[in-house]
């Protein structure tokens, strides 16, 4: 869960456009919308917030309160992104796996925002969607997002409500021989 909410937070502000995009969207057609994104290669920073989690239908045994621990603490990771990457960001960065099977609508990225929705069902349980809405601000070397989550059809009619803060910013020049992959960080 802490890849998914990283990349989701992360590749968020990979998203910029100028214009509104109103309905459904693929991830193809974000992926052409994401050629206009001026986005700062290099190390970056990104940190999420757990602000509150509801969760209902809890497996016999699991304790309710068990969630309620996450509220309040920061996952920071740090990753590289090459020039390549921040020439030709992938709507990949938008769901936690490739195959996620993602959607999005009315995404209004413009003057520096971002204000839309995306829902998402697991590869490998179609009945398993997560919608996800967002709102922030992102610039070339950060960005700063709220996001509430709604998961439903985990199992056993198991369904949480999660709002999360997200922010993220260029720290310096990735490492030499970095990978591209997240590293957990400070």
């Amino acid at each position: 869960m802490k890849a998914a909410i990283f990349i989701c937070g992360t590749a968020l502000l990979l998203t910029g456009c100028d214009k509104k995009e109103t309905g459904p969207m693929s991830a193809e057609q974000v992926a052409e919308k994401m050629d206009s994104v001026k986005l700062e290669p290099g190390e970056w920073e990104a940190t999420q917030e757990i602000v509150d989690v509801k969760m209902t239908g809890l497996p016999k045994g699991m304790p309710a309160e068990a969630m309620q621990q996450m509220i309040g603490k920061k996952n920071t990771i740090k990753h590289c992104v090459t020039p390549e990457m921040a020439a030709n960001p992938s709507a990949d960065f938008l769901a936690a796996q490739k195959d996620a099977n993602c959607t999005y609508e009315n995404m209004d990225m413009s003057g520096g925002t971002i204000n839309g929705k995306m829902t998402c069902a697991a590869p490998n349980n179609t009945k398993a969607v997560m919608k996800m809405t967002l709102k922030g601000t992102y610039l070339p070397a950060s960005y700063a997002m709220d996001m509430t989550m709604e998961s439903q059809g985990m199992g056993e009619g198991m369904r949480m409500n999660m709002q999360m803060k997200s922010s993220g910013k260029r720290i310096g020049a990735c490492p030499a021989g970095s990978e591209t992959a997240p590293k957990a960080g400070g």
